[in-house]
């Protein structure tokens, strides 16, 4: 089992995209760590911290991201398992989730992750789970504040959004 943090959004708020990595290690090892854009310098702050070093991470340009030399897109794999991370914006993910949807099938994607909308949400459509893990500097109680992904040995990937503690 691999278990995967996708987190997004965090524009300047180190402190809660920190306190978020935190509640989620308190809960178990972190295999992969995904930030999905707009606040790109507060992530890699976050992931030199000594409890990130055995974390493998990924990250995205978001739109607020100006300067950045990170993708706007990528693929990768997680125990057997393909992910797609965008940042949302470029797929227009406000008005719908269609664009987001063709872009994970065209790479052969099971689990497609974005932010953007400050929304969680987590869709099963046709194959492939879409995953919003919110905003990191939304936090108060009854948000969200990670997404975190299973991938069981057998190639399962199962979504789930964790709220503040």
């Amino acid at each position: 089992m691999k278990r995967v943090i996708a987190v997004s959004d965090s524009h300047s708020d180190v402190t809660g995209l920190r306190n978020a990595f935190e509640q989620a290690r308190r809960h178990g090892p972190i295999d992969a760590a995904v930030f999905l854009g707009d606040g790109l310098d507060d992530f890699d702050t976050v992931r030199r911290m000594p409890f990130m070093q055995d974390t493998v991470c990924y990250a995205v340009r978001g739109n607020n991201d100006w300067g950045s030399y990170e993708e706007g897109e990528i693929v990768f794999q997680v125990g057997g398992v393909r992910f797609y991370a965008c940042h949302g914006h470029q797929r227009y993910v406000k008005y719908n989730l269609d664009r987001l949807w063709y872009a994970a099938r065209e790479r052969e994607a099971q689990v497609a992750l974005y932010g953007h909308t400050h929304r969680e949400k987590v869709d099963f459509e046709g194959a492939v789970t879409m995953v919003n893990p919110g905003a990191v500097c939304e936090r108060r109680a009854g948000r969200t504040a990670y997404a975190e992904i299973i991938v069981q040995d057998s190639g399962f990937a199962q979504a789930a959004l964790v709220k503040w503690e």
